[in-house]
């Protein structure tokens, strides 16, 4: 059961300050600047973050209460417009894409790469640590940051315990637990495969403005910013964390295991084949509008079920796909949708704008409101809200700086997934959980590449989105 392990306490919290929220939306009379729809909305949003932070009730519990709340609080005139999210294609993506890392951890290449990087990095450790983090941000690029960091966490945990790597002793395991997890983060960046942030981000901008931006189009904007940050995070790392030297005798075990897997099989020729024109297409999509994500998704998904190919059960795909994590997405697209037609989303913008950040110009505007945004997330790990509360609000302020709408979508998406300071979002926390570190030692490893990540994309998503004319 989800909220097992949380207190009681805290869950009443959450309750009772979802029902402040609610309240005082509902309570609010409507005004020129914000209809009574507006507030109800937003209250409805400040309900939904107050039960997912405190985790007051399941993810898909909550999610289904707000969206039946909107027509009984006559935000909308009935439960269809409600639900809107739920008919976007984003939402088929996010499904489908869950079958990549389902049918890559039935085979061995994980093994066979893992075998190669230590060839190359042999017993020294920074190295090693620098291998683990490039292989996990390559293979992110395609497959969702959990299953990816499931993946390279077994890997090291082999290799941790070869050399009988103690947690919160071994500076190793604590520089391997923190940088693959970061490494899946920033990974996940590249591609709208890569995170489900992503597509819902770009979703959320194709309803507000109509604007697309394609799978070749994101690549090339985000995969610089991964390129620089991924060496970041590893340099201060290592260099905080000093990881100790390793016995070349400890790396054996993955040596013998790849061993026992020289021979390429069927399954996995098939599965590489699949993978690969899925990316194939993706790329091609840019010149071919039909071949958009979410179409070559659901194609790349039912080729993996055709006989001949038997790449994957229904039964494991759906066993592989979060629903709870599906029907919050759904709820946010949702909610985006309603407060942006009621009005919340430009009352929001006009408050900020109000407050005076708009004249400190765009760099510094936009750097701050990405910085508080990003401390935001940190103490509140609920990144898909976060993005539908926040960026219609960041696309109006670039508007009155006449910068286009994939500035803050895509920067947006990345810092929202970039969460360096603490251990408190699904992925960190599945390698936090071995024990090998502690807040404090990520806090500090993580300080300067979140400044850097602001500020990078502060700066670089204006000049390249302006160079590519998006």
């Amino acid at each position: 059961m989800e909220n097992t392990n949380v207190p009681m306490a805290k869950r009443l919290i959450g309750i009772g300050l979802a029902i402040v929220c609610l309240a005082i939306g509902f309570l609010v009379p409507g005004s020129e600047a914000l209809s009574h729809q507006g507030a109800t909305a937003l209250g409805i949003l400040g309900a939904l973050v107050a039960l997912w932070v405190t985790s007051a009730l399941p993810l898909g519990a909550t999610a289904l209460l707000v969206v039946v709340l909107c027509p009984v609080l006559g935000v909308v005139d009935n439960l269809g417009k409600a639900i809107g999210g739920f008919a976007s294609p984003a939402l088929l993506f996010i499904i489908a894409v869950f079958s990549m890392p389902v049918i890559m951890l039935k085979t061995n290449w994980g093994v066979r790469l893992i075998n190669a990087l230590i060839g190359w990095t042999g017993a020294n450790s920074r190295k090693l640590v620098l291998g683990f983090m490039c292989a996990t941000t390559l293979v992110s690029t395609v497959m969702s940051d959990v299953p990816c960091t499931v993946l390279f966490l077994g890997f090291a945990l082999t290799i941790l315990k070869a050399a009988d790597a103690k947690p919160l002793q071994s500076n190793l395991g604590r520089c391997l637990m923190i940088g693959i997890p970061i490494a899946a983060v920033t990974g996940g960046m590249a591609t709208p495969a890569g995170s489900s942030f992503n597509v819902v981000a770009m979703n959320i901008l194709q309803q507000a403005t109509g604007t697309s931006i394609s799978f070749l189009d994101w690549v090339l904007v985000a995969l610089p910013v991964v390129i620089i940050m991924t060496p970041i995070c590893w340099f201060f790392i290592t260099a905080i964390l000093k990881p100790e030297p390793i016995a070349d005798s400890c790396l054996q075990g993955i040596r013998d295991q790849a061993a026992g897997a020289k021979k390429i099989e069927a399954y996995e020729v098939k599965a590489i084949l699949v993978i690969g024109a899925m990316l194939v297409l993706w790329i091609v999509g840019n010149w071919v509008p039909v071949l958009n994500a979410t179409v070559v998704a659901l194609i790349g998904l039912t080729v993996m079920f055709l006989p001949g190919m038997d790449l994957l059960t229904w039964k494991e795909f759906q066993g592989s796909v979060p629903w709870g994590i599906v029907i919050m997405c759904g709820t946010i697209m949702s909610m985006g949708g309603v407060v942006e037609a009621t009005g919340g989303a430009a009352f929001l913008a006009g408050a900020i704008s109000g407050s005076g950040v708009m004249d400190l110009g765009f760099f510094a505007a936009f750097a701050l409101l990405l910085a508080l945004i990003y401390l935001l997330h940190t103490v509140c790990p609920i990144g898909v809200a976060i993005l539908g509360i926040f960026l219609p609000i960041m696309i109006a302020l670039c508007a009155g700086f006449g910068v286009s709408p994939a500035v803050p979508t895509i920067a947006l998406a990345v810092v929202v997934a970039g969460n360096y300071l603490m251990p408190v979002n699904p992925t960190v926390m599945l390698t936090y959980g071995e024990g090998y570190y502690t807040f404090g030692d990520m806090f500090k490893t993580g300080i300067v590449p979140s400044v850097a990540l602001v500020l990078i994309m502060a700066a670089w998503m204006p000049f390249i989105v302006g160079v590519m004319g998006l």
